[in-house]
């Protein structure tokens, strides 16, 4: 199993006497309101999913990020993780301040402030996800973001609730049930739609190769359109009670924004897995992409040019060939387009808006079925 990423996992969660002191003194703490994504963060900074940070970034780190997609002492790492609360006055924090940030009301992290600094919101758009275009999803949501970043050390007081809190692992839980499965090899899963049939064809060449897979969709922020929750767990849950080998596959559910920032967000992904206990992170087309600012395939080469201490599995866009009867790349069929049938979850949305029957060569009836009866 490898290292953490930075080799050492963090732990920022606070004990239970902590807990309780924390908690009576809150009254006369500062607060701060934060957003899911500012809260799922924190959440993943405390339980190690994003080791080696152990807080919001500082400026030095931010800025290293953004320009060469490495922290300041050269570990890899591609997306900034900022705290820049809007619509709050921070003026008058000073460095060293202790802070509870709280999310409906419940305190749910401390936060010591280490620095105040500001950032351009067009330049950070720009250099993570390639465009300053409001329509891409997240290059809207950061205009929305204050122009000043309050960067510390976070300490988990509370999880936030979540309706699957069950699949909700840490990375220290992970690595106990990998290591009690007695799994060498992982093979991450990164997803954040249903299954269909391309994916399975992925999924099971994977498994042919490692020890088991780690089927982690993201839950957390999606953009507009996308599947809910709901529909999401539900439908990997009955592709695995259905068609997988128990013993070779865990699902749990992965509760942060989803960045879709193509190749970065690749390599980000990637990291966030390693320190769950992967030693492989499958890479399709178009992995994090949206629309189309990102070319299908630059996820591939990314990993050419970052080395995260994690194998990338990568694979070329999978579609149903007629004529083969079966899933196939272009490596694999030796037949023209003309028999291919490609499969996107655009198309999937259709069928199912126009009361389309969702066709087995696409999808297994019982995830189309959960699908129907969620959407």
């Amino acid at each position: 199993m490898p290292k953490p990423h930075g080799g050492k996992l963090v732990n920022r969660v606070v004990s239970e006497k902590k807990r309780t002191g924390i908690l009576e003194e809150a009254d006369g703490m500062l607060k701060l309101r934060a957003t899911a994504e500012t809260i799922m963060d924190a959440e993943k900074i405390a339980f190690g999913a994003y080791s080696p940070l152990d807080g919001f970034m500082v400026r030095e780190d931010y800025e290293s990020v953004l320009e060469r997609m490495r922290l300041t002492d050269d570990l890899p790492w591609t997306i900034p993780i900022i705290f820049a609360p809007a619509g709050e006055d921070i003026r008058s924090l000073r460095e060293g301040d202790d802070m509870i940030l709280e999310f409906s009301g419940k305190p749910i992290a401390l936060m010591n402030l280490e620095e105040k600094f500001r950032f351009d919101r067009r330049e950070l758009a720009v250099k993570v996800y390639g465009t300053a275009d409001k329509n891409h999803p997240n290059v809207r949501e950061i205009y929305r973001l204050g122009g000043t970043a309050l960067s510390g050390k976070i300490n988990l007081i509370q999880r936030p609730h979540s309706k699957f809190a069950s699949y909700e692992l840490t990375p220290s839980e992970t690595r106990g049930i990998f290591r009690e499965m007695g799994w060498k090899t992982i093979a991450g899963y990164q997803c954040r739609n249903p299954p269909h049939g391309a994916h399975e064809y992925i999924q099971r060449c994977a498994l042919e190769m490692v020890d088991g897979l780690f089927i982690h969709p993201v839950i957390g922020k999606l953009k507009k359109g996308d599947y809910t929750q709901d529909v999401i767990m539900d439908a990997y849950r009955v592709l695995l009670e259905n068609y997988y080998p128990e013993k070779r596959v865990l699902l749990a559910s992965l509760s942060i924004a989803m960045r879709y920032a193509g190749p970065r967000a690749a390599v980000f992904l990637a990291i966030v897995r390693k320190n769950y206990g992967c030693t492989h992170f499958i890479v399709g087309r178009d992995i994090a992409g949206v629309g189309n600012y990102y070319e299908p395939y630059a996820a591939h080469r990314i990993f050419d040019e970052l080395d995260v201490g994690i194998e990338p599995m990568k694979f070329d866009e999978v579609f149903y060939c007629r004529r083969c009867g079966s899933f196939a790349t272009k490596k694999t069929c030796g037949h023209g387009a003309t028999f291919h049938m490609s499969i996107s979850q655009t198309e999937i949305r259709k069928m199912l808006k126009d009361g389309k029957e969702i066709p087995g060569e696409i999808m297994r009836p019982e995830v189309a079925r959960v699908i129907c009866n969620k959407a």
